[in-house]
């Protein structure tokens, strides 16, 4: 482990010169040295959500030792040597008690693949992590952004893919032949060339624990659970609201995650990846693979009919204010409704509801009562019919086969 730094108050007393630079006077007097703290911990480098050219770093304190007073972020172009006084970026405070840190790291990056260095620093000097190699995604035209992998099965109910592409092909391991109509990783152009099957494991985005190594999302690590086009069989599903809409405290200032699932039961078992949590929580939490596969009996269900509608309501119960009324494919990024493959390789219908930035009717209030409703109209917006049935929700309520809604509580 690489420490740098002692403390020089022996070394100035032996020249006979005291801890303020003046003359001793003939007394003697021993110093001692403080050690340097341990390394920091967790320490990652990924995407900044939403952005080009930009890396958030996140690392949480030592386990033990010495207390740092700072943290030291290091940067280099250049592997094996990043921890160095030349790559020095930036110094940030200790805050006591904080568990977690985050700094976002914006500062003249380009497409390339880039390594960080945090290092723990006190008067005895300072540890730092490992090398961490990260490739920021470039702006327009430049490199393509890393999503995440789809570790569990999936059934297309219409044909159609999340891009609103007609699926033409079916699951493949052979990259010459997948169909990226889908709209699942692999994208066209993401792999490397000489990549021919699935799945595309790279060494330089690796994490190990607990003695295992993983292989992260959002990195140029390629896997893809298996798949099937469910066209013209009844999918019979079960609708799982996100937990944390009845979990979390959500106020009239919160931005808001909508999430629910699909779900059925298969017959016949399909491909699906093993994952793990691997550090970090919530926008920054870190899943992987280690790469080895499973039969699972369920996967998870898009149909492109999906209908989202959010509505105020007063102590009665009765709609006084609709917020939100629309199907997939609207727009993109927040406040869109979307279909997609989480951190965990999961699928959901997502939307981000920018409570805090929504402007209400004059005498309706933020605060009560929302009901959250999702159905699946008759019709799709790609001309396809239902062929969807919901058996029972979970979280929420089931209103009909064809619709179910949760009610959450925003405070003042």
């Amino acid at each position: 482990m690489v420490r740098w730094g002692a403390i020089v108050l022996t070394a100035l007393l032996s020249l006979g010169l005291g801890a303020c630079g003046g003359s001793s006077g003939g007394s003697s007097s021993t110093a001692t040295t403080v050690p340097a703290p341990d390394m920091p911990t967790n320490f990652s480098v990924v995407r900044t959500q939403s952005e080009t050219l930009s890396a958030t770093l996140t690392w949480s304190p030592p386990s033990g030792g010495q207390a740092p007073t700072s943290y030291e972020i290091y940067r280099s172009t250049t592997a094996g040597s990043v921890f160095s006084p030349d790559n020095h970026l930036i110094s940030v405070a200790v805050v006591p008690g904080q568990a977690s840190y985050t700094f976002i790291d914006n500062a003249g990056l380009s497409a390339v693949t880039t390594y960080w260095v945090v290092s723990a620093k006190n008067a005895g000097g300072e540890t730092p992590t490992g090398e961490v190699a990260y490739k920021p995604v470039g702006p327009s035209g430049g490199d393509l952004s890393f999503g995440n992998n789809a570790a569990a099965p999936i059934i297309f109910a219409d044909g159609y893919g999340v891009s609103k592409l007609q699926i033409t092909g079916s699951w493949t391991s052979d990259v010459a032949s997948i169909d990226y109509n889908t709209g699942l990783r692999p994208l066209t152009g993401i792999l490397p060339g000489t990549v021919t099957t699935l799945p595309y494991l790279d060494s330089l985005d690796t994490y190990v624990l607990d003695g295992v190594t993983y292989y992260k999302q959002g990195t140029p690590s390629t896997w893809q659970a298996q798949w099937a086009n469910g066209a013209g069989t009844p999918q019979q599903v079960v609708a799982t609201w996100g937990d944390n809409l009845l979990s979390q405290t959500l106020t009239s200032s919160s931005t808001i995650r909508v999430e629910i699932a699909l779900a059925e039961t298969l017959s016949t078992p399909m491909t699906a990846y093993t994952m793990k949590s691997l550090y970090g929580s919530q926008l920054n939490e870190v899943q992987g693979t280690d790469g080895t596969t499973y039969d699972s009996l369920s996967a998870f269900v898009f149909a492109t009919n999906a209908h989202l509608t959010i509505q105020k309501l007063d102590a009665s119960g009765n709609v006084v204010y609709t917020a939100y009324d629309q199907t997939l494919w609207q727009g993109d990024g927040p406040g869109f409704l979307a279909g997609e493959v989480t951190v965990s390789g999961n699928f959901t219908y997502g939307f981000v509801w920018q409570m805090k930035n929504m402007t209400v009717p004059t005498g309706v209030s933020k605060a009560g009562t929302w009901r959250i409703t999702f159905s699946l109209d008759p019709t799709s917006p790609v001309g396809t019919s239902n062929n969807t049935s919901i058996q029972s929700t979970t979280n929420g309520v089931l209103d009909s086969p064809t619709q179910t809604h949760i009610d959450i509580n925003i405070g003042a």
